[in-house]
């Protein structure tokens, strides 16, 4: 797709002028007209709607696809405003001219955005959903969570959404080195009208593996205001767009934990070679089964940290648990800590095999994983 179709809506012969510079600068095909009407969007599609918010009395009057981009062009900052053209449905508003830059930015993120449209439309989007959980803090779920979405986008070209469902305090975004402006509490007053292009308002893409990532409030205090519907809106719409929607957890059970585990379509119980893994994994498998989580071969035990000096190990714990444990990640510290530390991909290219040895057995289980659903 080499042109974007656009359309800014403005009378500022200004801001006409300087479209002209971005419009060469991003390969759009522009249409400018001073004002909106209904007809708009039935004449031709378009990929980008550069709305003056002067123009438009209300922008819920807006019509378009959901494989279109609302940006809103202000010419002061307004809190109020913003949030009323979220809420809309826009990508963002953005104080024009002042902030061309990051009108530039919104444009080259969202051409990926426009693309994943365009393959959906032709048939991605098996809507498998994975939860990582373990009851024991500490187990590395996260890390593990992260490297399957990487896994499953570098070497399998899967769709993957990955979401932080750890409400407070979650270290997705660090993984990715990411500092997202925006999280899914910002869905909760859109919760009853909820659409893909609402999700991918708030989602990050990270470039180096094609993982769209979403979080939870940097805020703790917001983190009570998140509902156990919200989380399960959000799955759902993004269940129809994509092929992996990746769960990570929290250790506690609460009604997002719970939602979580019951939307899964699979689900990842990370065990630690230890006894309190062990105490804690008695506890989580009492309550899987009275709850009916993760019958019928949904349930997958992997552990993580497996040493020839780990205090228990494989089969000892097969035959204390009583379960097959599915997969082994090793324990290698060293390995994947520089990786953790400067938020960068454990995969990048389809035929990386994964440079620790944690990773390289992260790319083995996933191949199992998906070996077995095509059983």
């Amino acid at each position: 797709m080499s042109k974007f179709n656009a359309i800014l809506i403005t009378q500022d012969q200004d801001w006409s002028e300087r479209f002209k510079g971005i419009e060469e600068k991003h390969q759009l095909e522009l249409t400018v007209t001073p004002e909106w009407k209904k007809t708009i969007g039935n004449q031709q599609h378009y990929h980008y709607y550069f709305v003056d918010v002067d123009s438009i009395e209300y922008p819920n009057q807006l019509q378009f696809t959901t494989s279109s981009f609302v940006i809103g062009l202000s010419r002061t900052a307004d809190f109020d405003q913003t949030r009323e053209w979220l809420i809309a449905g826009a990508k963002d508003l953005v104080v024009f001219p002042k902030e061309q830059n990051r009108l530039e930015e919104l444009i080259r993120e969202s051409k990926e955005q426009i693309k994943f449209h365009r393959e959906t439309e032709i048939g991605y989007g098996t809507g498998e959903v994975h939860a990582f959980y373990s009851a024991k803090g500490g187990s590395g779920k996260t890390l593990l969570a992260a490297m399957m979405a990487q896994s499953l986008s570098v070497h399998h070209s899967q769709k993957v959404l990955l979401v932080d469902l750890n409400a407070q305090f979650g270290a997705i975004d660090s993984l990715f080195g990411l500092q997202p402006p925006r999280s899914y509490y910002d869905l909760i007053p859109v919760m009853d009208e909820m659409e893909m292009r609402h999700l991918q308002n708030i989602a990050s893409v990270e470039e180096e593996n094609g993982v769209t990532i979403i979080t939870g409030p940097s805020n703790p205090a917001k983190a009570e205001e998140i509902s156990d519907e919200l989380i399960s809106k959000i799955i759902r719409v993004a269940r129809s767009h994509y092929d992996y929607i990746i769960l990570d957890l929290p250790s506690t059970i609460n009604s997002i934990t719970f939602t979580g585990l019951s939307e899964a379509t699979k689900v990842h119980y990370i065990l630690t070679p230890d006894s309190l893994g062990m105490r804690c994994f008695k506890y989580a498998d009492e309550l899987f089964e009275r709850f009916q989580i993760g019958m019928n071969g949904t349930l997958s035990i992997l552990l993580n940290r497996s040493h020839s000096k780990s205090e228990l190990h494989k089969k000892d714990i097969e035959k204390i648990i009583a379960k097959d444990v599915n997969g082994t990640i090793s324990s290698d510290y060293f390995g994947i800590q520089p990786y953790m530390n400067m938020g960068v991909s454990f995969f990048k290219k389809k035929k990386d095999k994964g440079d620790s040895k944690a990773s390289k057995d992260m790319k083995k289980y996933v191949e199992e994983t998906i070996n077995q659903e095509m059983r």
